[in-house]
């Protein structure tokens, strides 16, 4: 029994050696996965937000995502006035977790009729729910979802299969006005809770990283109104 104590002795401390060692070349590269955001359209181009998260002072006056950000889904949304066709790319890597491409680009309206509405203008209480879309899963609960895209790229619609991951930068669509948008070409982004039976949920706080966005608002939160030029690129 000594001698078997004297060999754990051995062992443990040369197991001791191999862990620390394995924890001194994780530290010395990190591979953790990166969770900031860029802004979704291609590097160096710019554009304004059309409507941001929802600001409501203490006396209810609001002052920033007024129109359709007031739920709880939508209340840490942008809209970014991107015209329709404009690339949209992943403001962060993940995986498919949902892509739907199968409408037509000019497919969109409202609830109820308006005035002086586009050509094309269609009324249907799912109109929600009859657009293009992608979503990409981040692996930590969270997902980023791209709404009212003309379309979605087809290796995004074959990654949505595969499983195979989405890197920051990749092209996931073109811009459009599918959906809910009034007709009004734009791009609805926001990063929400995971669900998976459920493509809209609770949306959630987040800032961005592009240095155009940091110089404007060191919280890296696009205003409601500004313009900001995107630091994305392919990784």
């Amino acid at each position: 029994m000594i001698g078997a104590g004297a060999r754990w002795r051995r062992s443990g401390a040369a197991l001791a050696g191999v862990l620390l060692a394995g924890l001194l070349v994780s530290c010395g590269s990190d591979s953790r996965p990166d969770t900031s955001y860029l802004l979704p359209w291609p590097g160096g181009s710019s554009f304004a937000v059309l409507q941001g998260p929802l600001i409501v002072d203490q006396w209810g006056a609001c002052s920033s995502g007024c129109g359709s950000h007031r739920d709880e889904d939508g209340q840490h949304a942008w809209d970014f006035d991107l015209p329709e066709g404009t690339p949209v790319v992943a403001a962060r890597g993940g995986i498919v977790g949902l892509a739907v491409g199968s409408w037509p680009a000019d497919h969109c309206g409202g609830l109820a009729p308006v005035a002086d509405q586009p050509p094309g203008y269609l009324v249907s209480d799912s109109m929600g729910n009859q657009t293009n879309l992608v979503r990409i899963d981040h692996g930590d609960g969270t997902s980023a979802l791209y709404l009212h895209l003309s379309e979605v790229d087809p290796q995004i619609l074959t990654k949505a299969r595969t499983g195979e991951p989405v890197v920051r930068g990749e092209q996931l669509g073109l811009s459009g006005r599918t959906g809910l948008t009034g007709c009004v070409p734009h791009l609805h982004f926001q990063v929400e809770q995971t669900v998976r039976a459920d493509w809209y949920t609770t949306s959630l706080p987040i800032s961005f990283t592009d240095p155009d966005v940091l110089a404007q608002d060191p919280n890296g939160v696009p205003a409601e109104g500004g313009t900001y030029v995107s630091g994305n690129a392919t990784s």
